[in-house]
């Protein structure tokens, strides 16, 4: 056999028997490490529930919606547009309220608007007050 054919062979023979010994469950265990791994651990990491009474609509805003909504992020609208409020509000509560329980624009409005501790009447309640700041009716 040549050595071409040789190292081929020896490669294939190293690669079987790599694949053995960790189909038999050997391989190294890893101590368990305290606390965070890192920016990956942390963006995966569920949030704390809340325990807290029920938070009012300016609350919710206030504690996550005004990071964007304060200063017109990406296109999300401010308390007191009435114009951008009014053509949301047309669409319906269902589906002004689909998009922050889902996210919506691949992330530009983070799913749950980004409270993720929030309840779903917490999160309705955030989008009727920005409604009502605007003048808007809120949509049944």
């Amino acid at each position: 056999m040549d050595t071409k054919k040789k190292t081929v062979f020896a490669i294939f023979i190293l690669g079987t028997a790599m694949n053995v010994f960790a189909a038999s469950g050997e391989t190294a265990k890893k101590p368990p490490v305290e606390g965070t791994q890192g920016y990956r651990d942390e963006i995966n990491r569920p949030p704390e529930p809340y325990k807290g009474p029920p938070r009012t609509g300016k609350q919710v805003y206030t504690y996550r919606c005004a990071a964007c909504h304060d200063r017109t992020t990406q296109g999300a609208p401010m308390p007191g547009d009435d114009i951008e409020w009014g053509m949301r509000a047309n669409k319906g509560m269902d589906v002004l309220m689909g998009h922050v329980i889902n996210g919506y624009k691949q992330g530009l409005m983070p799913v749950r608007g980004g409270c993720l501790n929030c309840s779903d009447a917490e999160l309705k309640g955030a989008v009727a007050y920005m409604l009502r700041e605007s003048n808007v009716q809120v949509p049944k």
